[in-house]
């Protein structure tokens, strides 16, 4: 029971990084995805009773790959580029350029923003002490065009 409930603890973390990782498009396609993992981990209980395997997606699904590591590592930065490019906008109603530095261990562990820096035309008030609430980051760099 304790693996069962572990299993299906896993396959809704990785549920909801699917969801936070995937680019806007992508998104309903990927949910289908993940519902349908999310589902066969539910039923391989009762699968398993009547006999039937149903593949486990724990344990035997590694991200060993270094390309694919970095490839998520990169879309992880380009997402968070997008999100500070969208708040900025959002909150200062101001067009920028963000470029991020995600600070990532060697086993490919996220810690968080390590820097951040802004391409901008202006410096609205706030705003430095804005992402540094938002991202957790001390190093905010402003570059004006």
């Amino acid at each position: 029971m304790k693996e069962y409930i572990i299993t299906v603890a896993t396959a809704a973390v990785i549920a909801a990084i699917a969801d936070i990782l995937a680019p806007g498009e992508w998104s309903k396609y990927i949910r289908v995805i993940v519902g349908f993992l999310i589902l066969s981990v539910l039923i391989a209980p009762i699968a398993k009773f009547r006999g039937t395997e149903i593949l486990s997606p724990t344990g035997t699904y590694n991200i060993s790959d270094e390309p694919l590591k970095d490839k998520v590592s990169q879309q992880l930065r380009e997402n968070v580029e997008k999100d500070i490019e969208e708040r900025i906008l959002e909150e200062f109603d101001i067009r920028v350029k963000a470029s991020v530095q995600i600070d990532i261990d060697e086993e490919h562990n996220i810690r968080g923003v390590e820097a951040i820096e802004i391409t901008t035309w202006k410096n609205p008030d706030g705003l430095e002490e804005r992402l540094k609430n938002v991202y957790g980051c001390d190093k905010i760099e402003l570059k004006f065009e």
